[in-house]
């Protein structure tokens, strides 16, 4: 955690997975970087797709963050609410026992977005292939 050594407390807006891990951040996020980086004109007719996908990724770690049981939950609404939620299912244990963690992370995140990338390979494949 990169705030631990700074003690923030748990209630702050700047603590781990606060408004780092919300909705705000993730579109804000996703619009900034896509206009610092991708600006130029050879990124023109793709900016709106980076955004989206940037925008995908960042939301996605505070989701995979809220299947997890040892943290308060995430601030999806900051800086709007400090409410933190967490999913029903929590299936990401307790980062004591770091080889069953990694078990776990491989069974719920890792293999499915293995499953999921595989698939849209082949689905884009397979239209490139019909395409003349």
């Amino acid at each position: 955690m990169l705030w631990s050594p700074l003690h923030v407390a748990d209630t702050s807006p700047f603590a781990h997975r606060a408004i780092t891990h919300s909705l705000a951040f993730a579109l804000i996020g996703a619009l900034v970087i896509t206009a610092l980086f991708f600006r130029s004109e050879q990124w023109r007719e793709q900016r709106s797709r980076i955004a989206l996908v940037l925008g995908l990724a960042l939301l996605s770690h505070g989701c995979l963050d809220s299947l997890s049981r040892y943290s308060l939950g995430i601030e999806f609404f900051a800086p709007f609410s400090a409410q933190r939620f967490r999913f029903p299912w929590t299936p990401l244990g307790d980062p004591s026992c770091l080889a069953g963690q990694l078990i776990q992370e491989a069974l719920v995140v890792f293999l499915p977005a293995m499953l999921i990338g595989w698939l849209g390979l082949r689905i884009r494949r397979r239209s490139v292939m019909t395409t003349p």
